[in-house]
């Protein structure tokens, strides 16, 4: 065996490499369609066509998840308007879980933020009413947010109230769909479609279906004005934040070119909240933090319920321990 492995070299390579050495952008592609049968289909196109070099476009594939497009800490007003220079749309910043929803006929499949199946007791509820939102679709790919909302009042409960464990002490609630972009319908991508045109369509095509599919709360903001008012109501209502985008742009796989407003990220963290928490568990990490607890479970005593709550996650940043550790 010695004799025949003697000269012999083996070198392993990754897809980036192979991918870069074919087109400059086939690794992108790739990374933002997850299809590498498409990737290279029009990389034979180009070749064809003699223009190897040529713009490489790769679309959304319905059954195949995109990466999803995702969104950068906003600091200032001026700093939105700086980023979106067409003209601002905003969301309320939804607490609960992405979801990617692809539809082809009858049947549906649900991915979570890092591409995954999402776990079935999260998403079966919506099987029936999808069809009822969307009677002229045939296929098509949601970007969605799902959580918890109140059956008697429709407003969204706290994050973490999809566990199955959790959920069953919220009997009044229901999973609730709330859609913000369409990325595919009906045999059309709709990835480089200008998030404008991808809002109108998807007003026009869906239908909200009482508290389980709903349209995501969007406001066209025309001045620094409107958005400093936007962000007082959030902040006294106790939401999270704001999502803002350019209406021209373009639906970008993994790309961080939404803005993401939040109480700590305004003015250096100024109009922060802060709270004295509790370690109540930890996550093991990956790679170079393998074996090492590198992800905290934060939270409180509840002197009402007499109950340790959940508040947070905490990694990659500085953790003040609360006294109550030493109990």
């Amino acid at each position: 065996m010695s004799q025949f492995n003697q000269g012999i070299s083996i070198n392993f390579t990754g897809a980036k490499h192979v991918l870069d050495a074919l087109h400059k952008d086939a690794h992108d592609a790739f990374n933002s369609s997850r299809n590498i049968e498409s990737v290279i289909d029009q990389l034979l196109e180009l070749r064809k066509s003699g223009n190897p070099k040529g713009a490489l476009v790769v679309g959304a594939t319905v059954g195949q998840p995109v990466q999803p497009m995702l969104a950068a800490p906003c600091k200032s007003v001026d700093m939105a308007f700086s980023k979106c220079p067409n003209g601002i749309y905003s969301e309320i910043k939804y607490d609960g879980e992405r979801v990617q929803l692809h539809k082809v006929g009858t049947e549906f499949t649900y991915y979570s933020r890092s591409l995954k199946p999402v776990l079935p007791h999260k998403v079966k509820h919506f099987k029936d009413d999808i069809p009822k939102a969307f009677t002229k679709a045939k296929d098509l790919i949601l970007d969605a947010e799902v959580l918890m909302v109140s059956r008697k009042t429709g407003e969204p409960l706290p994050f973490g109230t999809l566990g199955i464990h959790k959920a069953a002490g919220f009997a009044d609630a229901t999973p609730c769909l709330f859609i913000f972009d369409l990325i595919y319908y009906n045999g059309r991508s709709l990835m480089n479609t200008p998030l404008k045109e991808r809002r109108k369509l998807l007003t026009e095509q869906m239908v909200e279906v009482g508290n389980s599919v709903k349209l995501s709360d969007l406001k066209i903001i025309k001045s620094k004005k409107d958005l400093t008012d936007m962000i007082k109501d959030v902040f006294n209502k106790g939401l999270e934040g704001l999502v803002l985008k350019d209406k021209m742009s373009i639906y970008e796989p993994g790309k961080r070119h939404w803005l993401k407003l939040k109480k700590d990220y305004l003015n250096d963290g100024a109009m922060a909240d802060s709270a004295d928490l509790v370690v109540l568990g930890a996550w093991l990490g990956t790679g170079a933090k393998g074996g090492m607890m590198s992800i905290f479970l934060m939270g409180c005593f509840d002197d009402r319920s007499k109950k340790w709550c959940t508040v947070s996650k905490v990694g990659n940043g500085k953790l003040i321990f609360s006294p109550a550790l030493n109990m």
